[in-house]
């Protein structure tokens, strides 16, 4: 049964606005296919549940003979045995100020759509559910058991992906979903490969194939200073929508809300270096899209 299959989410989070049509639940699967340098959420890459120190949130309970470690995941990394597995989970269980912590737990699709059903009053007419992450094509038996239970309680679906999936998935995916939110992030396979660790060629192949059978797929484009805001870069990514009868572009500016989760993770922050653009800056790309005769949309 739908209900009982299982997969593994970091987070489910009300009320969002801008994750599909109307007022969302955001399912978080854990999972990604990609490694974008710039990733707001780098707790969704492994699949595997990790745990995470908010060093700043520690009051040092003294509830432990040794204090949590601040090197935490170096320290998870390097004693990977069953004891320190126990040992932190019992930290977890135990923290008073939730500064250890783990990300990603599994759930049952049946458990998900009890969450999902206490905010369907919100919903009205344009709202649901969006999957997201990572990416929940990662996880295609969880997230087609989870469309099915939401499309059979009448409640509205979308998926945000970055594509990267054999077709197989897609066309197990594509009869349950209302809206596909689909990244496109750079033209150039080598550009792609360089920053996200893989090429683009079945990205874009999916996509062909989904706009090729009139699935409701919006096109959107993560901003990325120094990654793909050139005038070359902007100009192929709008011959691409033209191309395909895209009529809108909705884009997601760079953002560094995600930098602290790096720290907890003990991981280096790579665009840290890189500054974010200024709104004068996301209007000027704005137009230069828009000049090309698509209707941009800045945010999804």
């Amino acid at each position: 049964m739908d209900e009982q299959i299982e997969g593994m989410i970091f987070d489910i989070q009300r009320y969002a606005l801008h994750d599909g049509a109307g007022l969302r639940t955001d399912v978080f699967f854990k999972g990604c296919p990609l490694r974008c340098a710039w990733c707001a959420n780098p707790e969704s890459q492994a699949i595997q549940p990790e745990f995470a120190l908010s060093a700043q949130q520690c009051m040092a309970c003294d509830q432990f003979p040794e204090i949590c470690p601040v090197k935490w995941q170096q320290d998870r990394d390097q004693l990977r045995t069953q004891e320190k597995e126990r040992d932190y989970a019992r930290r977890v269980a135990l923290c008073p100020t939730e500064a250890i912590h783990q990300f990603g737990e599994r759930w049952t699709a049946g458990a998900v759509m009890q969450e999902v059903l206490r905010d369907r009053v919100f919903y009205g007419d344009g709202g649901g559910v969006t999957l997201t992450g990572g990416d929940p094509t990662m996880q295609p038996e969880f997230a087609e058991a989870i469309l099915r239970l939401t499309k059979a309680a009448g409640i509205s679906t979308a998926i945000e992906t970055c594509g990267h999936a054999a077709w197989s998935v897609w066309e197990r995916l594509l009869p349950h979903l209302d809206q596909i939110l689909f990244d496109v992030k750079h033209l150039d396979s080598a550009v792609h490969r360089q920053f996200t660790g893989i090429g683009n060629e079945l990205i874009l192949s999916n996509l062909r194939q989904l706009i090729a059978r009139h699935a409701p797929v919006t096109m959107r484009v993560p901003l990325i200073p120094g990654f793909n805001t050139s005038t070359e870069s902007l100009r192929a990514i709008a011959a691409f929508a033209r191309e395909a009868n895209f009529e809108r572009l909705d884009l997601l500016p760079y953002h560094t809300y995600g930098k602290s989760k790096y720290a907890a993770l003990n991981r280096a922050y790579p665009w840290d270096d890189t500054p974010r653009l200024t709104p004068s800056e996301i209007d000027a790309i704005s137009m230069r899209l828009a000049s090309y005769g698509l209707t941009v949309n800045i945010g999804g």
